[in-house]
């Protein structure tokens, strides 16, 4: 469900002041066109995380991906995973009616506490889920004692 604002002032003149053919051009163009656009450079995949007493596991919704168009890094406690979606079976005699699902590249980052054992993560794909588990050590109290002169 989208929920739009609404503006009195908009509907008045968009009714009584422009013709139904403009209305529905600016409708499709302002409502469609840039839903088209996005939909053929990037997407956002939806990600679940969840925290368990030793591990959290982070789930990427992927359909239609392979284990080996995903990558995971890790670069300073920052877990990036990215790759990309693309559309299949794009020769010139084929015609999409209607294409609703999101392609192009993605990529989602996320900031990892400092109790994760890095030396520990393991990833898993299955039936378009990843599935990233990141097990949880002791944290290390970094106390320095100061001498004063």
């Amino acid at each position: 469900m989208t929920l739009i604002k609404m503006n009195p002032a908009r509907e008045f003149f968009r009714e009584r002041m422009m013709p139904n053919e403009v209305n529905s051009l600016f409708e499709s163009f302002f409502n469609e066109g840039l839903g088209k656009f996005e939909r053929n450079v990037f997407f956002t995949p939806r990600v679940d995380v969840l925290e368990k007493q030793n591990l959290f596991e982070v789930h990427l919704a992927l359909p239609g991906l392979k284990k080996d168009e995903i990558n995971i890094s890790i670069e300073k406690n920052i877990m990036t995973i990215s790759g990309e979606r693309k559309l299949k079976n794009e020769e010139k005699e084929d015609k999409f009616h209607m294409v609703e699902n999101f392609y192009g590249k993605f990529s989602r980052s996320f900031s990892l506490p400092e109790n994760i054992d890095h030396s520990k993560i393991e990833g898993a794909f299955e039936d378009g889920m990843l599935k990233v588990v990141l097990p949880k050590t002791e944290l290390k109290q970094h106390t320095t004692k100061v001498l004063i002169k």
